[in-house]
């Protein structure tokens, strides 16, 4: 309406100076009968050339319009600052959530690297300790079965020393048997090819006790041939005693080392079935367990990030809202101060037109 109000008096102002002037406005006149503000326009200027008419209301109406346009301009001063002071504390606010909200997300971005490197190296001590397991137990087998090997291996070559023992015991026995045969007669040549037979098969006693029966037949021929020499068999009885110590003192000793290799290898398997029952019992299941919690904690982590970065979005809306808020906010006061100034400006102006036009405040 106040528009419409300046139009008419600017209207007023310049048909005014028209009609003082001439006839040269006389179509911008006639264009004025094409509406009905014109026509009320016309019907003033009418009545201003032929009547007094007392113009203080208009000037009391442009003084009313101009008092209560600065008057609008200084609310929207006084509503402008109230606005930036509600603006710097929401973005006060909503900054300094932004702030904490993005060190919350990147520390739980950083426990979540921390943790995944902690689960990774529990992964790679879960893998070696399967590693060590499945080692450990293949050399459990692979010493269980030589230990097995070697007790066969020494069970046969025991039963060997046993049976060449045994011969040699069998040997002598006859042999006291042919010295003490002295009524027999000895045969010189027979005697010495019987005893080179036997010295020579006597020698592989240790270790081919199937030689018995060889040596069997020797003393049959050594008897049957009359050997009754006592000094010649004390001589074949003394070798054949020390062969039997020899052949002892070897098993013995043959025993001996075996035992010492066996207990060693029992102290190793000893060892590895420790460790087979420290890795199953204790160390991958302990491990199994920390991975466990460490995805545990992992997950728990992932939905805290979640959660934050959530947060870090609403608060990064709500600071871009504000700052968009306060632009679009500046822009309106600059189109209403505009507004205003203009129609402050009409109106001053159209005071000059009614001066000029011979229409003067009284």
């Amino acid at each position: 309406m106040r528009v419409y109000a300046l139009l008419c008096i600017i209207a007023i102002v310049y048909c005014t100076q028209t009609t003082n002037q001439a006839s040269m406005f006389e179509e911008q006149l006639g264009q004025l009968t094409k509406s009905k503000l014109g026509k009320t326009i016309l019907n003033m200027i009418s009545l201003q050339q032929f009547t007094e008419v007392d113009f203080s209301p208009l000037f009391t109406a442009i003084d009313d319009i101009v008092a209560s346009t600065q008057q609008a301009k200084q609310d929207e001063t006084e509503q402008l600052d109230s606005y930036f002071q509600q603006f710097l504390s929401d973005s006060e606010f909503y900054t300094n959530q932004v702030t904490e909200y993005s060190t919350e997300v990147a520390q739980h971005q950083s426990d979540i690297t921390t943790f995944k490197k902690d689960r990774n190296s529990l992964q790679q001590s879960l893998y070696d300790k399967n590693q060590q397991l499945s080692d450990s137990l293949r050399n459990q087998a692979q010493l269980q079965k030589t230990v097995q090997n070697n007790d066969q291996a020494i069970s046969k070559k025991t039963a060997e020393y046993d049976q060449s023992i045994s011969i040699v015991d069998q040997v002598i026995a006859k042999l006291q048997l042919v010295k003490q045969s002295s009524f027999i007669e000895i045969n010189k040549e027979d005697l010495a090819v019987s005893t080179a037979t036997f010295s020579r098969r006597l020698s592989e006693v240790s270790h081919l006790p199937h030689l018995f029966e060889p040596l069997s037949k020797v003393l049959i021929q050594m008897s049957t041939s009359g050997f009754a020499d006592q000094e010649q068999a004390g001589n074949a009885i003394k070798l054949l005693n020390s062969l039997r110590e020899d052949l002892v003192a070897t098993k013995q000793a043959l025993l001996m080392n075996a035992q010492l290799e066996k207990d060693t290898n029992n102290e190793l398997l000893t060892s590895l079935e420790e460790n087979i029952n420290l890795l199953n019992n204790e160390i991958i299941p302990q491990l199994k367990g920390d991975i466990e919690t460490k995805d545990g904690e992992i997950a728990t982590k992932q939905e805290l990030l979640k959660d934050a970065q959530s947060n870090l979005d609403t608060a990064q809306s709500n600071l871009d809202n504000v700052n968009a808020g306060w632009i679009a906010r500046q822009q309106q006061n600059k189109q209403l101060n505009d507004g205003w100034d203009n129609e402050l400006m009409l109106l001053s102006q159209a005071e000059s037109a009614l001066e000029r036009g011979g229409i003067r405040r009284q």
